[in-house]
C-alpha cells in the first residue's frame, strides 16, 4: 500500500489531474503490452503487430518538452515512424526526443514477459527517464515489476483493483453504482455452476431465447459461449456456439475454472445495440467521459469486435456518458485510475431508457487509439455536453477498424499503401481536418492486414470515406 501511495503522490506530481496521453514535458514511456494470456492472443490475426497502434502517441512529441521511449517486441519499420512523425509540423519534429526500443522478439507471448527477460533494455529504459511515467496497455503484476525496474510511476489500474474489471467484477460494480445488469449471476467457477445459473434463468425469464456465458478476463468477444434456452438440457448437448473458433468444451471449461465467468440473459434482435463510453479517472480522483462510440461487431450474435464509430448515436449519446459517470465514481472511490472503457446494451425496440452494462474493461481498448488519434490529428476538443469533437466549433465524426485486410496485400510495403492513400487523395488533410489515417502498418506485409481511421464532417461522410478506402484496397489487389 505504501508503495502504491507513493506512486499516486509521483503521478500527482507529474501529470496533476491530467493523464499520461496528454503529456507535455517529461518522459513518457510506453510499453503496449497486451498481457493476456498467448493462447488467447494467437487467436487474432497479427498480433504481433498489434503493439503498434499505441504508435499514435508519437504526435505528443509536437510539445518540445517531452520525451518518449517506445518499445516494442520487433522493430517499427522507418516508413511507419515516418508517417507518423509526418504529422507533426516539422520546425517540432522530435530529433533525439524519441527512442525506440525493439526486443527483436517474435515469440507470441506478451511484451511485458519477453521485456522482463531483457535486461539491456531495462537497463537502457531506467537510463532515459526523467520525471518519466510508464503507460501500458493493460496492468498485471508484469507491468508493476517494470514499474519498479525503471523506477517510474505507472499510469493504469493498481494491479490489485483490476479485478473490478472482470466480468464478474463489472457486474458487482455496475450494481453498486446503481447501474442496471442484465438477469444473470457471476463468479461461476465450474460447469456445474454454470449449468445451475443457465437453468434458474431460463426458469426465471421464460420468455429469453438464449444466453451467454463469458470468461472473467475474456476480451474482444473471444471468450463468449452462446447457449440457446429453448431447448436447454444438459449444458453441453443444447444448441451452443463459442466466439472463438478453436474453442472446444475441455479448454473452455479449464479457463472458467482458472478464471471464472458470468452467465447473462442475451439481449438479441435488429433494435440491440451495444454503445461504448470511455472514461478516465486521474491520479487526483478527478474522472472525466474521454468519449463514446457505437460499436461495429461480428461473429456470433454480434459478440466481436470488429471496430468503431464515433460518436455514439445521439439518441443515447448523452445516457450513456452518464452511464460511464456513474461507474467511474464508483471505480475511483474504490481507488482506480486510468482510462477505461465501458460498454452497454440497449434495446431500442423495447426499452430505450434503460442502459445495462455488458462489461468494464480496466485499460486501453479498441476505441483508445481511434479517438486519440483523432484528437492529435484535428487538435480538437471533446465536448462533454454535446458528446462531439469539435474543431474550430465544428464536429467531427470517424469510423474506424482494425480489421481491413485481404491475403493479396501480403508483401505490400507500409509505404506503398501510404502512398496509395496520399494519391486516391484519401488521406488526413490538415486544412480540412478531414481524411485518413493508418494504423496497424506493421501487419500489412506480412498478414495483408491494417487499421484505419475514416475521419469527416459528417457520420455520412465518415462511412462514404471508409467505402472509398476499401474500394481502394480493391482496386491495389486488381478486383
Amino acid at each position: 500500500m505504501q508503495e502504491e501511495r507513493d506512486d499516486r503522490k509521483a503521478l500527482i506530481e507529474r501529470l496533476g489531474s491530467s493523464s499520461a496521453s496528454h503529456m507535455t514535458e517529461g518522459t513518457l514511456v510506453v510499453v503496449p503490452s497486451i498481457t493476456f494470456p498467448a493462447r488467447e492472443l494467437a487467436k487474432i490475426t497479427g498480433i504481433q503487430f498489434y503493439e503498434e497502434r499505441l504508435l499514435f502517441l508519437l504526435l505528443l512529441l509536437r510539445a518540445p518538452g517531452l520525451r518518449i521511449v517506445f518499445v516494442t517486441s520487433l522493430r517499427v519499420d522507418e516508413p511507419i515512424v515516418d508517417y507518423y512523425l509526418s504529422f507533426i509540423d516539422e520546425e517540432s519534429r522530435p530529433g533525439e526526443r524519441l527512442y525506440l526500443i525493439a526486443l527483436w522478439d517474435p515469440a507470441p507471448d506478451a511484451l511485458s514477459e519477453k521485456l522482463m527477460r531483457s535486461e539491456w533494455a531495462l537497463d537502457r529504459m531506467a537510463e532515459l527517464v526523467q520525471d518519466g511515467v510508464l503507460l501500458t496497455f493493460n496492468v498485471t503484476s508484469l507491468e508493476v515489476e517494470i514499474a519498479d525496474r525503471i523506477r517510474a510511476p505507472l499510469y493504469g489500474c493498481p494491479v490489485e483493483l483490476v479485478p473490478l474489471g472482470s466480468k464478474s467484477g463489472s457486474r458487482r460494480s455496475a450494481k453498486r453504482a446503481g447501474v442496471e445488469v442484465l438477469p444473470g449471476a457471476e463468479d461461476l467457477y465450474s460447469e456445474e455452476a454454470i449449468q445451475e445459473a443457465v437453468a434458474r434463468l431460463r426458469a426465471e425469464h421464460p420468455e429469453a431465447g438464449a444466453c451467454v456465458v463469458k470468461l472473467n478476463n475474456g476480451f474482444s468477444g473471444q471468450g463468449n459461449l452462446i447457449v440457446e434456452l429453448e431447448d436447454f438440457g444438459d449444458l453441453r448437448s443444447s444448441t451452443h456456439r463459442f466466439c472463438a473458433e478453436d474453442e472446444d468444451w475441455d479448454g473452455y471449461l479449464d479457463k472458467v475454472a482458472g478464471e471464472g465467468a458470468v452467465v447473462e440473459l442475451l439481449l438479441r434482435g435488429e433494435s440491440v445495440v451495444s454503445p461504448s463510453v470511455q472514461m478516465r479517472i486521474g491520479a487526483t480522483g478527478e474522472f472525466e467521459v474521454v468519449s463514446t462510440h457505437d460499436q461495429i461487431l461480428g461473429g456470433a450474435d454480434g459478440h466481436v469486435y470488429l471496430g468503431c464509430r464515433f460518436p455514439a448515436q445521439q439518441d443515447y449519446r448523452l445516457a450513456i456518458q452518464e452511464t460511464g459517470r456513474q461507474i467511474a465514481r464508483e471505480l475511483a472511490s474504490q481507488g482506480v485510475i486510468g482510462s477505461f472503457g465501458i460498454d452497454c446494451l440497449i434495446d431500442l425496440g423495447s426499452d430505450p431508457t434503460t442502459v445495462y452494462l455488458s462489461e468494464i474493461n480496466l485499460r486501453l481498448g479498441g476505441t483508445t487509439h481511434p479517438f486519440l488519434m483523432a484528437e492529435y490529428v484535428t487538435k480538437g476538443t471533446y465536448d462533454e455536453a454535446s458528446g462531439n469533437l469539435l474543431v474550430d466549433d465544428e464536429p467531427r465524426f470517424y469510423s474506424a477498424t482494425d480489421n481491413l485486410k485481404d491475403g493479396r496485400l501480403i508483401g505490400t510495403p507500409p509505404q506503398d499503401l501510404i502512398r496509395a492513400v496520399a494519391d486516391a487523395g484519401l488521406a488526413y488533410d490538415p486544412a480540412t481536418a478531414t481524411g485518413v489515417t493508418l494504423h496497424l502498418l506493421g501487419a500489412l506485409k506480412r498478414f495483408g492486414k491494417f487499421g484505419a481511421v475514416c475521419i469527416a464532417a459528417s457520420p455520412g461522410e465518415a462511412d462514404e470515406l471508409y467505402g472509398h478506402l476499401e474500394a481502394l484496397i480493391g482496386r491495389i489487389v486488381g478486383d
